[in-house]
């Protein structure tokens, strides 16, 4: 059986933010955040797969953002509360 490995994706958001999401797919990706309401799909207007943690904004995202290896939405924090 081969396990399933977990990838980084950033998506730009229409009001010009971002989401990071680690998940399974682009699928699981989009399904956390639409179950998590922080955005509708529609908002979503691009996206970076398997992206580099360390190339997003220094400044905000960085200080800003949950841990990215484990499933779920870490920009914004929304893995600990």
């Amino acid at each position: 059986m081969t396990a399933k490995l977990l990838r980084r994706f950033w998506f730009t958001t229409e009001r010009g933010g971002g989401i990071g999401v680690t998940a399974y797919s682009i699928d699981d990706a989009k399904k956390l955040i639409n179950d998590s309401e922080v955005c509708s799909k529609s908002d979503l207007v691009s996206v970076t797969e398997d992206v580099d943690v360390s190339t997003l904004d220094q400044g905000h995202v960085i200080p800003n953002m949950g841990p990215p290896n484990f499933r779920g939405i870490w920009f914004p924090n929304l893995i600990i509360k």
